[in-house]
């Protein structure tokens, strides 16, 4: 590494769930009573390993959720938000459909002298961020950077089921979850520690398989496109073909061993899904960190609410070797290696 050359590190993390606590038994017995076809009890927790999720009250915006996430990555890390010099909000969802949501966070956060920008690509919306600031930190374009991601995803299900067809497309909707995660990064001349190596692959013909179609111009002003639809079997299908490829490719270009991989954070999608990769590229379950059980698919901030919560509890210790593992519709993988 050149001597102009910084390592990114994490200075400080925060996160954010709201206090409802919505149970999978909740969400049957919403459903249960306009489906033209049986649903057994217990299903969305054993297809998914969701058993709740959180959602916001009325009026609750992402950035909102953001900036309480904010607050705290920034006080952990000691930083004002007048020092901050850049703002990046990460998330699926949004406030409005322009200006950035950054912008609007930034006012929340008196952070004036931030330039600002969001970094939208589904669930790999933080890893993406973190790859771009990564990039801005070590060519000294960035000093200190704010990573927010804050998303309420209830907004965005279809409830409206009554077919087998619908239940198909609108199932992984059940399983999503409203929470936020915020990190503050900056440079480190320390070669030993922090962001080591980053990796992104997608496959754009598969883009179809999980959409939210309106929003664009596709699809504008209509309101059944402004749902989350998932051919969730295709999907799960081709990313448990696809992610372990990829790791294990990842894994030989920073010379890590599977054995060697201190702790993973994967997205939090499927429970059986994050067992199976695990299994095809050797890496001990154990070192794998779950939240979809308690929190369900919280989108792009479910890797940095995973982390925030293990630094908490004191899990994350100098010199363990992390990896983060993001899947996203589109469908986009994204890999994270970092030595805490």
């Amino acid at each position: 590494m050149e001597n102009n050359q910084k390592r990114t590190v994490i200075t400080g993390m925060g996160h954010y769930l709201p206090d409802r606590v919505i149970t999978s038994e909740e969400v049957e017995a919403k459903i249960r009573h306009q489906l033209n076809f049986s649903f057994s009890k217990g299903s969305i927790r054993r297809l998914s390993g969701v058993g709740e999720r959180r959602y916001v009250n009325n009026g609750i915006h992402p950035s909102d959720l953001a900036l309480k996430a904010s607050k705290m990555a920034l006080d952990q890390a000691n930083v004002t938000p007048r020092e901050v010099d850049l703002i990046v909000f990460a998330a699926c969802t949004k406030d409005v459909g322009e200006p950035a949501t950054a912008n609007i966070l930034q006012e929340k956060l008196n952070a004036n002298h931030a330039s600002v920008f969001d970094a939208q690509n589904a669930c790999n919306s933080f890893v993406n961020a973190l790859d771009i600031v990564d990039s801005l930190i070590r060519t000294g374009k960035c000093k200190t950077a704010l990573i927010a991601s804050g998303e309420v995803l209830s907004s965005f299900i279809n409830w409206d089921l009554k077919k087998k067809k619908d239940l198909e497309t609108g199932f992984a909707g059940l399983t999503l979850g409203d929470g936020a995660g915020a990190f503050v990064l900056k440079g480190s001349n320390e070669d030993h520690r922090g962001i080591q190596s980053t990796y992104f692959e997608s496959t754009g013909s598969m883009w179809e398989l999980a959409t939210v179609m309106g929003g664009g111009t596709v699809a504008p002003r209509d309101h059944k496109a402004s749902f989350f639809y998932s051919r969730s079997k295709e999907l799960l299908k081709f990313a448990l073909e696809k992610i372990p490829q990829v790791v294990d490719k990842f894994l030989k270009k920073n010379n890590w061993k599977p054995q060697e991989v201190d702790l993973i954070f994967p997205h939090q999608a499927s429970e059986g899904i994050i067992k199976k990769v695990c299994k095809k590229t050797r890496i001990p379950l154990e070192r794998c960190r779950f939240g979809l059980s308690k929190y369900g698919n919280t989108g792009a901030a479910s890797i940095p609410i995973n982390l925030s919560e293990a630094n908490m509890e004191g899990v994350l210790q100098s010199g363990k070797k992390i990896l983060l593992v993001g899947g996203a519709s589109g469908f986009s993988i994204g890999l994270v290696s970092m030595v805490w």
